[in-house]
């Protein structure tokens, strides 16, 4: 069994959440420091790439260095399919509503809409942070990777 004690789970934890919102993590593995900058989806802001390059020069010198990406929108849409085969009951009238709406366009907005009016609104919450805590261990420790 892998030991992942190198990464502790409240690095790991803050991690996901960059990533969840749209951030790139960069972990010097050395020192388990974490800088984030602006993921793809923000290409629009040109003044970003001036606003962080203290961050990217930074960055540029560490020796030992693991790059996250946020997640890619097929990847996101696995993780609600996830929550909705295994966190809802076959017999909740919500599960049938939930994949209806992922069907449809603009599906995350449409997850989001019954998810949020929902009793299951702190679960999915729950779920789709253990899954991306899971991509970033994924992340860091590659299944031939020796700790």
């Amino acid at each position: 069994m892998m030991d992942f004690s190198k990464y502790p789970k409240e690095l790991i934890k803050s991690i996901a959440e960059e990533i969840d919102m749209g951030m790139i993590c960069f972990l010097n593995t050395d020192t388990l420091e974490v800088e984030s900058v602006l993921g793809e989806s923000y290409n629009a802001c040109d003044d970003f790439e001036d606003f962080y390059q203290e961050v990217y020069d930074k960055v540029d010198n560490w020796v030992n260095v693991i790059r996250i990406e946020p997640l890619q929108s097929w990847q996101s849409f696995k993780i609600m399919e996830d929550f909705i085969e295994t966190c809802i009951s076959d017999d909740d009238s919500i599960k049938k509503r939930l994949w209806n709406a992922i069907s449809k366009s603009k599906p995350f907005q449409n997850f989001k809409f019954i998810i949020d009016d929902s009793q299951y609104r702190q679960c999915w919450f729950d779920f789709k942070q253990s899954k991306l805590e899971q991509l970033v261990l994924a992340e860091l420790c590659p299944p031939d990777m020796e700790l």
